[in-house]
């Protein structure tokens, strides 16, 4: 396998496969989510265009010239909570691993690549969400270091 820097124009078809992928699995956790097709094209094109912004970059693994996974880290956040000021962290924004990979170690080798990242943009605090009912990723990423910062509670009035 393969860790490599994603090119716009060659690799957004194959990022969109993954959002598709990975979209469409959240929304079996929350039917409120857009269908991947529908966001995949413009969401893509929001990734590279935050990349810019935040100092990041996204992180194809690529196994047997087919991508696997992506993972995108951003190395200047600023928060924009008054109460936080002007704090700057970073920020693992999407990991995904294709269905037909997982259980292979990528999505940790992807972690490692993003952490490595981040240390040598000198990253001082590096976040990620989840929803908090994926289960297999919040395990993982425990499994990582992460710990509970800030839980966003949520109930239906409906």
């Amino acid at each position: 396998m393969n860790i490599r820097t994603a090119n716009q124009h060659q690799d957004s078809s194959d990022l969109m496969h993954c959002l598709i992928e990975l979209q469409d699995f959240e929304r079996q956790i929350d039917s409120r989510m857009p269908a991947g097709t529908e966001i995949a094209e413009e969401y893509v094109a929001h990734l590279f265009q935050r990349c810019i912004h935040c100092d990041g970059q996204i992180l194809i693994a690529d196994k047997d010239n087919q991508i696997a996974g992506y993972v995108v880290i951003l190395t200047k956040v600023v928060s924009e909570e008054l109460e936080d000021g002007k704090l700057e962290y970073g920020l693992i924004s999407d990991l995904v691993v294709l269905q037909e990979f997982r259980g292979a170690g990528i999505g940790g080798d992807l972690m490692e690549a993003a952490e490595a990242y981040a240390r040598r943009h000198n990253v001082k605090w590096l976040r990620i969400g989840v929803l908090a009912r994926n289960t297999p990723a919040v395990n993982m990423y425990r499994s990582r270091g992460f710990d509970d910062h800030y839980i966003e509670l949520e109930k239906s009035l409906a």
